[in-house]
């Protein structure tokens, strides 16, 4: 019986057995986590999101398309591919960190599918669905944070969910800055390179081509830098090549077609450093000239010039005051970004006052990074997502708010232009977004009620250590160099041959260097400040004067003085001047402009007057026809030794005495004659 007992209780085992083995699949819950067989070196898979559905309604099921790529050696056996909801994270800031992380995550996936085997170097398309029910439950709008992932990889993005209009829309501002790069080719006057980088800098296939290729939409803004419009003038003496000429011109033209006065803002000439400029006098001597000049261009576009965009993005009372300065006759808004705010409770909108009043443009610091980091049309997809996931986040702080928020990638930034426009133009898929428009900012920033304090610097770099601001450039030092330079430029050109074309092209080239676009280059900066500054000064060897000794025994004579011109252009209207240190010498009359060729020598000469003996020096000096000084001094030694009274006195004495001793000879030979003829009286003498 005992066998027969354990027999029975053997087959009613192996019945539970068998019922569980047959029921625990169907209650096994999905799970991403479940590993997918596949091969040792199934990490290197890699994910790549094809498209998304930007924002479904309710009733809809979001769909995520993309490919699995197996870049490893060995074949990946029947891969599977989920989709797993994460928890939103607690800060705005979270987002960004999200996008970045590529590792897989726990949960329950809402969907997941298996591939069939993908061999080495191939690739699988993927489809996987979701119902809109089942993200963000609860929530009228907003972002619901997934990860596209596979075993060992993953690409976490967002899904955007709408169910009721419960807000106010956010609007957008999309600014673009047109500036030109920091390529000091650009302003080399004897670089063999130098049309190419205009060609690349604003030839028919560069960014700024594209970005302008059209006007700009309702929803943007142009940041010009006046630069863009410069076009050397044409000359026989220009060291400007024809092919620049012709691509600047050309592009100019092009911008001011397109430009839409009430949608741009023109930068000071050159986008100079207006942080720079308020920082020290020499700066701002030179700063405020490239204020003017954008305020001209400006005025002539029927554009605003009245916003400044300092690049450290300071906002304090002293700052504001400082940076109004630099603009005689009206105050300025200032164009920074969210961290020199305050931190508060809710992001900032893009137009406010501060405590003192001065009107702010608000940049948007995530949204700006995110339009920075485009570098080609391929990422558009993601980046669209994130855009989903950051308004949505600025949206749940206060959804009863009408609030814009401005994009303004950073000066050194360089977004792809067919993604910066894909990107703008998705921004009519996400329902809680709106298009904002320049005039609109402006006028809310004049008018706001002054709630926000500014930061001081020290708070700014704190806050902004992930990504710290670059150190000026154009520091009271340099600046005043500058200023050195330009004066020592004037002068050269008051002497040379091509003097007013030189001077033109010179003042353009030394104008750039205030930009505030060597910021992210101060090696460039230096090697372009040294050429022009080797360019803009006479060398004392280039222009040289004889000096020595000479001896002027004389009361009047000449002297002679050579100049030497080692430049390789001709000088003109050099004036020389002699000028003896005594009064034993006198210089009768200047000599008049001398002209000297490349390579090439003038002997000077001038008449000179004797007073009295002694060595004198006679200082020489080349100058300009204002007087300012292209040479370095010379000095004659003169000895002189004028032949005076004496000379005559000597002359004449020695005269008397030949007079005396011809007429002593004639009365003693009138003497002999007589005593003569007595004594030889002959006869015939008489006869005769």
């Amino acid at each position: 019986m005992a066998a027969a007992r354990r027999r029975r209780l053997s087959a009613v085992t192996a019945s539970v057995l068998l019922a569980l083995l047959v029921l625990l699949p169907v209650a096994a819950p999905p799970s991403a986590a479940d590993p997918a067989p596949v091969t040792a070196d199934a990490g290197t898979a890699e994910l790549t999101i094809t498209s998304i559905s930007t924002v479904v309604d309710e009733d809809e099921k979001a769909t995520v398309r993309g490919t699995l790529t197996n870049p490893g050696t060995s074949t990946l056996t029947r891969p599977k591919v989920a989709l797993v909801p994460q928890d939103a994270g607690p800060r705005r800031s979270d987002i960004a960190s999200w996008t970045r992380e590529s590792t897989p995550v726990p949960g329950t996936a809402l969907d997941r599918t298996t591939l069939d085997d993908v061999p080495a170097g191939e690739s699988a398309p993927f489809s996987l669905q979701v119902a809109a029910a089942d993200l963000i439950p609860g929530e009228s709008a907003g972002a619901a944070w997934v990860s596209i992932q596979t075993t060992g990889t993953a690409v976490h993005t967002f899904i955007g969910v709408h169910r009721r209009k419960e807000y106010v829309p956010l609007r957008l501002l999309w600014g673009i800055p047109l500036l030109l790069p920091a390529d000091r080719r650009l302003f080399e006057r004897n670089g063999s390179e130098r049309d190419t980088a205009w060609e690349a800098a604003v030839g028919d296939d560069s960014r700024l081509a594209a970005l302008t290729a059209t006007p700009p939409a309702e929803d943007e803004a142009w940041l010009v830098d006046p630069s863009l419009l410069d076009v050397p003038k044409e000359s026989p003496d220009s060291a400007i090549g024809t092919a620049e000429r012709t691509v600047r011109s050309a592009r100019a033209s092009a911008l001011r077609e397109q430009v839409v006065g009430r949608q741009t803002l023109v930068l000071p000439d050159a986008d100079a450093d207006v942080a720079a400029g308020a920082g020290s006098a020499h700066a701002r001597r030179l700063v405020r000239g490239r204020v003017k000049e954008g305020a001209a261009a400006a005025e002539e576009l029927g554009a605003r010039s009245d916003v400044l965009w300092p690049a450290d993005g300071l906002a304090t009372r002293e700052r504001a005051s400082a940076l109004d300065a630099l603009r005689p006759g009206g105050s300025s808004t200032l164009l920074v970004p969210d961290s020199s705010l305050t931190p508060g409770s809710f992001t900032p909108t893009g137009a406010t006052r501060t405590a003192s009043g001065t009107p702010l443009v608000v940049r948007d610091g995530p949204l700006s990074t995110l339009v920075a980091g485009l570098e080609s049309a391929d990422e558009v997809i993601l980046a669209r997502q994130q855009l989903v996931a950051e308004t949505a986040s600025v949206l749940r702080e206060r959804a009863g708010t009408a609030r814009t928020l401005v994009v303004v990638p950073d000066r050194s930034a360089t977004p792809d232009p067919q993604a910066w426009e894909r990107l703008r133009s998705s921004t009519g898929a996400i329902p809680w977004l709106a298009e904002g428009d320049l005039a609109t900012v402006l006028d809310d920033a004049a008018e706001a009620a002054p709630e926000r304090t500014p930061r001081t610097r020290a708070q700014i770099q704190a806050a902004t250590k992930g990504d710290p601001v670059a150190p000026a450039v154009l520091t009271s030092q340099r600046a005043e160099k500058l200023i050195h330079d330009t004066e020592a430029m004037f002068t050269f050109a008051s002497v040379r041959a091509d003097g007013p074309t030189w001077r033109r092209e010179m003042t353009l080239s030394i104008r750039q260097l205030t930009s505030t676009r060597w910021r992210s280059d101060l090696p460039a900066y230096s090697i372009l400040d040294k050429q022009l500054t080797n360019e803009v000064t006479l060398a004392k060897d280039d222009l040289q004067v004889s000096s020595g000794d000479v001896n002027f025994f004389a009361d009047t004579g000449r002297l002679q003085i050579t100049i030497v011109n080692r430049t390789d252009v001709k000088l003109s209207n050099l004036v020389v001047r002699l000028v003896p240190d005594s009064p034993s010498l006198r210089i009768d009359g200047d000599p008049g402009p001398v002209t000297i060729g490349p390579d090439g020598r003038h002997t000077v000469t001038v008449n000179a007057t004797a007073l009295a003996a002694g060595q004198v020096p006679v200082n020489v000096s080349v100058t300009t026809p204002d007087g300012e000084q292209v040479a370095a001094p010379a000095t004659l030694h003169v000895k002189v030794r004028p032949t005076g009274d004496w000379i005559y006195r000597i002359i004449g004495g020695a005269a008397l005495l030949l007079l005396a001793a011809g007429t002593w000879r004639t009365v003693r030979g009138g003497r002999r004659a007589p005593e003569a003829t007595s004594t030889t009286d002959h006869p015939e003498d008489h006869e005769a």
